[in-house]
């Protein structure tokens, strides 16, 4: 998992930017140097306000790039962006509110692709609810929040009556296509550990199922990063 976090001032205009890359994770699936700074690029490229192209494009804002190194559409794109003053005030203004931009694996070459293969690749499996909710927003370096879980059923991977996660983003800065779970909330999360022994997200918003209502005895979870409806049965 990569991403960025862009800081804005109150009159819309942009301050900053952090690029993050996930050692952990680039490590894991062998990046080499050079895919390593495609990566960075695709990063620079969303602090610069790009969004991604689409899925077959060759270029460093595909989805799913370690591949393809700078192009003439991204060139392209960011002189769009910056074409003008007035493109520029308008453009920085609609991002007023602090995001992140997150790359998950599933964007990745890595085989990891829909829920089937999140289920096999995630070691833990747990459905519980949020006791306990941090938020660490020290900029630059720290926008994550610490979730504390009680375990009511762990249907993969062997852990006590509570455990402790990450997720990418606060209450100070929001992610794109997740969302900081609150205290209380019922979710089914697929959790890895990282080098340090923490567990975190798997996918970040792709691991994380939160519980909606029951219909015909079956308990209904809606998955955060694109709302698709799952049963219990199917999650783990």
């Amino acid at each position: 998992m990569t991403y960025n976090g862009l800081a804005v001032n109150r009159q819309g205009v942009q301050t900053g930017a952090g690029m993050y890359l996930n050692r952990t994770v680039l490590t894991k699936y062998h990046y080499t140097k050079k895919q390593r700074t495609n990566v960075a690029i695709h990063e620079m490229g969303h602090a610069l306000g790009l969004a991604h192209n689409d899925g077959g494009s060759v270029s460093a804002m595909n989805p799913a790039n370690r591949t393809y190194a700078l192009r003439n559409c991204d060139i392209r794109g960011a002189k769009q962006i910056y074409a003008s003053a007035a493109t520029t005030t308008k453009t920085l203004a609609t991002a007023a509110q602090s995001t992140l931009t997150v790359d998950h694996l599933k964007d990745y070459d890595n085989g990891i692709t829909g829920v089937e293969q999140l289920k096999k690749a995630a070691p833990v499996i747990v459905e519980g609810h949020i006791t306990k909710s941090v938020n660490h927003h020290k900029a630059p370096k720290n926008y994550y929040t610490t979730q504390t879980l009680a375990i009511d059923k762990a249907f993969k991977g062997n852990v006590g009556a509570t455990l402790t996660f990450t997720q990418g983003g606060t209450t100070h800065m929001a992610v794109t296509a997740s969302e900081i779970l609150p205290q209380h909330q019922t979710i089914i999360v697929m959790l890895a550990k990282n080098t340090h022994g923490t567990y975190y997200v798997n996918n970040d918003g792709q691991g994380m199922f939160v519980d909606t209502y029951t219909n015909n005895g079956n308990e209904l979870f809606d998955h955060v990063s694109d709302h698709a409806i799952y049963t219990e049965a199917m999650l783990h």
